[in-house]
């Protein structure tokens, strides 16, 4: 035989909350849920406060004004009614863009850049697309500015992955959309932060490409230069990109001749011209030191050419007069004496077995 409970289970529940409420234990917000009545729908109890209306209409009114009144939890839970009973209504698209953007104002950047996304998947054609992407693209320069990876509230690690999986996002959702080369040239600075030079370079190269006429093409030219100047000082110094970095620059110079970073372009090819120099004056002297004249007046040659106002430069002139009697009775060449030293052509070109220090140019000649 049933034993029949003398109060029902709800007013024991409901007892036991108060008991620990009164104890202390349970938090006063957790007893405060939202509840569900036929013909009433959600309400919230500790404010009696309806939270379900009985169109999408009113539904949408109703987000805005407790969103206006800065009650993002309870406008964003208005808002999610709307989604899940009218999804297809012409309103649910404007809910889903309002639930995440109550998302960013109480803080939660990821959280609203995932609502976004979600907006972008469910409802592509709405006329709120183009703003998604542009709250999208301020998220993501949150992020690229330093915002930090949140857990419970507390940063916990470093953010440029987050920024340039956003940016990504951004370019994927619309690839020629007014935004895509705004997109690629942040995600082209993301990169250069994480140091990955060859992504950034990608990025700036598909500006360049894809969007010729874009207002950062020169921005993005200007920073191809860059990444590779800053590439090539990553290691000692990598001639290879310090090649193509003189290269961007170059090509910044004379496609943009009134652009605004001009003056540092230049100054960047001094700099990268004096690199040059020196690494090749460093191996000549390896090269003289091993008494690999061939190689020594070649790379001398080579500094010459490369920088003659230098001071490496007018060391290499003297170099390449004392050497060039040397390397014509190696090889067997009537002497021209001292003469002429600008010349280097009249030597077979390439060094003699044996690389160079550091893995420069001198394993196959310059």
């Amino acid at each position: 035989m049933r034993t029949r409970l003398r109060f029902p289970i709800t007013v024991v529940i409901r007892r036991l909350l108060l008991a620990l409420l009164f104890l202390g234990i349970v938090p006063v917000r957790l007893y405060a849920p939202l509840v569900w009545r036929p013909g009433e729908g959600w309400t919230d109890e500790s404010t009696g406060a309806g939270l379900s209306a009985s169109s999408s209409r009113d539904q949408l009114a109703l987000g805005k004004k407790l969103f206006d009144a800065k009650d993002y939890d309870h406008a964003m839970q208005a808002y999610a009614i709307l989604v899940r009973r009218w999804p297809y209504s012409f309103f649910a698209p404007e809910a889903q863009f309002r639930i995440a953007e109550c998302l960013e104002k109480r803080g939660d950047f990821l959280k609203a850049d995932k609502a976004y996304d979600k907006m972008i998947q469910k409802y592509p054609a709405s006329s709120f697309f183009e703003q998604v992407l542009e709250r999208k693209l301020a998220i993501g320069n949150l992020y690229l500015a330093g915002e930090p990876q949140r857990l419970l509230g507390m940063p916990f690690g470093p953010s440029m992955k987050i920024a340039v999986g956003i940016y990504e996002s951004i370019i994927r959702a619309a690839p020629y959309g007014r935004l895509a080369p705004i997109a690629e040239f942040q995600l082209g600075l993301a990169r250069t932060n994480e140091k990955n030079y060859s992504a950034a370079i990608a990025a700036y190269s598909r500006i360049l490409d894809k969007y010729p006429n874009s207002e950062l093409a020169d921005d993005a030219q200007y920073q191809l230069g860059y990444t590779w100047y800053v590439s090539a000082l990553a290691t000692a110094y990598d001639q290879s990109s310090g090649d193509k970095a003189m290269e961007a620059f170059e090509d910044y110079i004379v496609r943009y001749p009134l652009g605004d970073k001009v003056a540092a372009a230049r100054e960047h090819l001094v700099l990268l011209k004096k690199r040059a120099t020196l690494g090749s004056f460093n191996i000549a002297s390896f090269y003289e030191k091993t008494k690999n004249y061939k190689a020594a007046f070649i790379y001398y040659s080579d500094v010459i050419r490369q920088n003659p106002e230098s001071e490496q430069g007018r060391i290499a002139e003297h170099k390449v007069k004392l050497l060039r009697p040397m390397v014509e009775r190696d090889l067997g060449l009537p002497s021209s004496g001292t003469a002429n030293v600008g010349s280097p052509a009249a030597i077979p070109s390439g060094p003699a077995a044996g690389g160079a220090p550091g893995g420069g140019p001198g394993a196959g000649g310059p």
